[in-house]
């Protein structure tokens, strides 16, 4: 299916999880819930077989019933436009097979716990009267994303729906053949004990990771679960303690009556077989299927009137009928294995090839040698695959289809071409998604600049404009980080003598913040230096504040005593007023140059009345000098620009 068709109006395809003998799996989003699915399809060529479904559909249902965490939940059975699908719950995390794989030796306590999970799955299963028939490591999820690790039992239904077709089915046999029991290889129907049989060739597999017998065909593998026995696993591992390895070879005794008898009974075995009392365990051995007469073999009963015969003549006997039935035994299982392989090899069935990279023509040849037929060809681009070739086929390789059928083909475009953009000044967090989506490799320079704020995108190695293939192409970008402050020290000059202009132009140079007021002198000329702090030939560090007094001129109320008349027939008084400046952050955290301007009575409103710098919102009281019925003014500057201004009354 491809990504985004909705299943049964619900179910949003993402991507394939899975495509097995049997059926086919995808990872959906539930629309409704939004929440993480598994849909399951039958295989492509058993959805017109409507006995299959309508047992699929069936099972399915059954197996909803059951609820138990280490079963793999049926949300829902749905039929799109004839289809069969079923919901289930979605786990995150491999199938036990390749957990396995990825994580021998896997600890005896951890083999124990999966093993514990597991027969309490497959006892509820059995208490509801459901037998699995296919139990095998690729039908056991791992939920990894729990700690510790949670496994999920699957598949419920499905080997039933198939059970009629499975012995023609060559993939499904050599896959469960591994796991199947002496009992269903001879013909017999699943049962629980058959179902313990798989259990415990699991266990051998999570012991050894390997199953204990292999061969080139499905029959030889059956051979040698009929007729061998199981190998020692002590030979693989001395160190596995004895009590676990009774467990495998309890679970796998040729004859169904020495098995465990149930689930529950392994469970209970398995929960105590790493008890330090259990340690020094005999090793189990079953008994001679043939002596124990668990086959079921017919009798062969002695004439009613016959005379006694002689102890010797009936050992002889006895031993004579004995190797007899063992013959006829193996004969039967032999010809019944042989009438197998007979069905297997003559199906009318082949094997999807692998067609990928593959062009168009050799694609074609590839399908006629395997009695196959093109079907459709569509085409997309493909970063990873040359044009003309073969992407992917419809359905995908190794899967089981009717001689003649038809193969859909997706041909590659090449490469899609991606047209850069210009991504300086940008914030790199903003577009990082897209160029990860895109499929570039990203790798990061950063460079102090306190002119941009962190993350900026000053540089790019691949210029904007430029058509590129973005698949693992590497683009570095040049990011920028704050500037780190350089403390250096410097020995103040002595600014006697100098103005305003001045001593801001070697505030700057040394890197300083000035600090800016006003007073009245008698002595220093108006606009020129009073006094400095820190004074001359002392040290100031980088970024410190200078501050100095600036004289205004000589005081007012001091002047000649004809002036103190006139100044008493229009006495001024003081007037204040609280403001407060706010700080405007441009992102940098720089500060804000601040110029108050006053005007009253002792102060002309175009000069400054003081200067400052400012790293957040500052209060400020302003002082006016106000003769009767005077009004006084108020301007507040940042950076050049008004943002306060006023006025206050006499």
């Amino acid at each position: 299916m491809d990504k985004g068709y909705l299943v049964g109006n619900r179910y949003e395809i993402i991507r394939t999880l899975g495509e097995g003998g049997m059926a086919n799996v995808y990872l959906a989003n539930d629309v409704q819930t939004n929440k993480k699915v598994a849909v399951k399809a039958l295989r492509y060529d058993l959805q017109d077989d409507e006995s299959v479904k309508r047992r699929f559909e069936r099972e399915a249902k059954a197996t909803g019933t059951l609820s138990h965490p280490n079963i793999v939940s049926v949300l829902d059975v749905c039929n799109d436009n004839g289809n069969q699908y079923i919901i289930i719950e979605y786990v995150h995390g491999p199938n036990l097979k390749k957990y396995i794989r990825d994580n021998f030796p896997i600890p005896y306590h951890e083999v124990v716990s999966i093993m514990e999970q597991i027969t309490s799955a497959v006892a509820v299963a059995h208490a509801h009267g459901i037998i699995h028939r296919d139990l095998k490591p690729e039908n056991i999820l791992v939920d990894d994303s729990k700690d510790p690790i949670q496994v999920k039992v699957s598949d419920f239904g499905i080997a039933l729906a198939l059970s009629d077709r499975s012995i023609t089915r060559t993939n499904s046999l050599l896959g469960s053949v591994h796991y199947m029991s002496p009992e269903q290889i001879r013909g017999g129907s699943a049962t629980e004990l058959s179902d313990i049989y798989a259990l415990g060739i699991i266990l051998f597999e999570l012991l050894a990771k390997t199953v204990p017998f292999k061969g080139d065909t499905a029959v030889a593998v059956a051979l040698k679960h009929s007729k061998e026995d199981m190998p020692d696993l002590k030979n693989i591992d001395p160190d596995i303690p004895q009590a676990l390895v009774n467990c495998v070879l309890k679970a796998t005794a040729k004859d169904p009556k020495q098995r465990y008898q149930s689930v529950n009974e392994m469970h209970d075995d398995l929960a105590t077989s790493l008890y330090p009392d259990r340690a020094n365990e005999k090793k189990f051995v079953p008994m001679n299927p043939m002596e124990a007469n668990s086959i079921g073999e017919t009798r062969i009963m002695p004439p009613l009137h016959a005379e006694p015969p002689k102890k010797e003549e009936e050992h002889e006997e006895k031993s004579h009928k004995k190797r007899n039935i063992w013959i006829a035994s193996i004969v039967a299982l032999v010809v019944l294995l042989g009438v197998a392989f007979l069905a297997i090899r003559n199906n009318q069935e082949t094997t999807v090839p692998d067609l990928s990279n593959l062009t168009l023509k050799q694609a074609k040849v590839m399908l006629r040698g395997s009695n196959l037929q093109v079907g459709t060809v569509s085409q997309e681009n493909d970063d990873d695959v040359e044009a003309g070739h073969v992407i992917k086929s419809v359905p995908n390789k190794g899967l089981k289809l009717k001689n003649n059928a038809s193969v859909n083909l997706v041909i590659s475009l090449g490469a899609t071409y991606y047209n850069m953009p210009n991504l300086v000044g940008k914030q790199y967090e903003d577009v990082s998604d897209n160029l990860n989506k895109r499929g570039f490799e990203v790798k990061l320079k950063y460079l102090a600049n306190n002119n941009y704020s962190s993350g900026t995108i000053l540089r790019q190695s691949i210029e904007s404009g430029k058509k590129v293939i973005a698949k693992n192409k590497t683009l570095t970008l040049t990011l920028a980080k704050p500037q780190a402050a350089k403390k250096k020290v410097t020995r103040v000059r002595d600014l006697t003598g100098y103005n305003l202009k001045s001593i801001q132009d070697y505030a700057k140079e040394i890197n300083v913040t000035l600090d800016v007021s006003y007073a009245y002198s008698d002595n220093i000329a108006e606009g020129l230096l009073i006094e400095q702090n820190p004074e001359a030939d002392s040290v100031i560090s980088s970024g410190a504040t200078l501050s100095v007094t600036m004289s205004k001129g000589p005081d007012p109320s001091k002047e000649t005593d004809s002036n103190e008349k006139e100044n008493n027939s229009n006495n001024t008084k003081t007037v204040t007023r609280n403001i407060t400046i706010p700080y405007s952050n441009d992102g940098t955290g720089a500060a804000n140059k601040v110029t108050i301007y006053l005007g009253d009575a002792s102060h002309n409103i175009s000069n400054p009345y003081r200067t400052m710098n400012i790293t957040a919102d500052t209060p400020v009281v302003l002082s006016f000098n106000l003769k009767d019925g005077q009004t006084g003014n108020y301007t507040v500057e940042i950076n050049n620009a008004t943002i306060l201004s006023g006025s206050v009354s006499g």
